[in-house]
């Protein structure tokens, strides 16, 4: 486990067949977490999916070739999230998770 912390991990919100089906009202566990302190850096942009695929290729992952509607990069405590600028809650919530627990879903 803190060897997968102290990699950077990459976590992708998609709506493909890489997608996952997570309830917005699902209760889920704290026990979880790698931290419970993180410096969340939130950019809404104008495309997400360029900025994610650019952001995915920088840290070394080569990009993405699925349809995402956030992502979010974290490394230890530092946290940054890429969403458009017109979002819902429960997409924002779902980045900020990650930021909590790394690659949970």
């Amino acid at each position: 486990m803190k060897k997968t912390v102290s990699l950077i991990v990459l976590a992708f919100y998609t709506t493909t067949g890489h997608a996952f089906n997570d309830d917005p009202n699902a209760l889920f566990s704290t026990n979880n977490n790698y931290t419970t302190n993180s410096t969340i850096q939130w950019f809404p942009v104008d495309n997400v999916q360029k900025t994610c695929d650019t952001e995915s290729k920088k840290r070394g992952y080569g990009g993405i070739s699925w349809s995402v509607k956030a992502c979010s990069f974290f490394n230890g405590n530092r946290c940054d999230i890429y969403t458009s600028k017109q979002l819902n809650m429960h997409t924002l919530g779902h980045e900020v998770r990650h930021c909590f627990q790394g690659s949970w879903h």
